[in-house]
């Protein structure tokens, strides 16, 4: 199977599992596409969702930034030295922002028939992420990995509670065009 190939794989969860997927918002990719702590962190933490039977399926999203390759891409690389099968991750690699991934992962859960997912990225960031998935038509709640304090000044950690309290009235409005675009699709 191609990578092209890898999104139209047939899927079928386990019966009584919670969520069809859980879905892993990226971080920033080091230099020789060493990952971030925080994209390390998640995505650890999203391989003991599914292992544990939390979701039949991993969805990584997030495209490329300052250093290549795309964020999901290393993410499925770290799913995979951690046991997860290939054929249970699912990979978007053009998100550039929430709203983007988003509605990138909307596609791919459509095609697969999933209707529910379980959001994993860091506190802060949870009930946007949520918000934009609900507003996008899908069962979703979020769960956060331990850490990643340790490794950010208490003012950083501010400052990204402060980003998220500002960027939520944007996202209201981009909901309500999400909402327009599903009726129309």
């Amino acid at each position: 199977m191609t990578d092209s190939d890898e999104n139209l794989k047939p899927t079928h969860p386990a019966p009584g599992t919670p969520y069809d997927a859980v879905v892993v918002f990226g971080a920033a990719v080091w230099p020789n596409g060493r990952p971030s702590p925080a994209l390390r962190r998640r995505t650890l933490h999203a391989v003991s969702l599914v292992k544990s039977g939390l979701a039949g399926h991993l969805l990584v999203t997030g495209g490329t930034g300052k250093h290549p390759p795309s964020e999901a891409r290393v993410m499925k690389h770290i799913a995979q030295a951690h046991g997860l099968s290939s054929e249970l991750i699912f990979t978007e690699e053009t998100g550039t922002s929430t709203f983007h991934s988003a509605r990138e992962c909307r596609k791919i859960m459509r095609r697969n028939r999933w209707s529910s997912a379980l959001i994993v990225t860091d506190p802060y960031h949870i009930p946007r992420a949520c918000f934009i998935f609900r507003s996008l038509g899908f069962k979703a709640d979020g769960s956060a990995p331990a850490g990643g304090k340790e490794s950010n000044r208490s003012w950083r950690w501010c400052l990204y509670y402060v980003r998220e309290f500002l960027a939520f009235p944007w996202y209201c409005i981009l909901a309500i065009q999400g909402v327009i675009y599903l009726r129309r699709t």
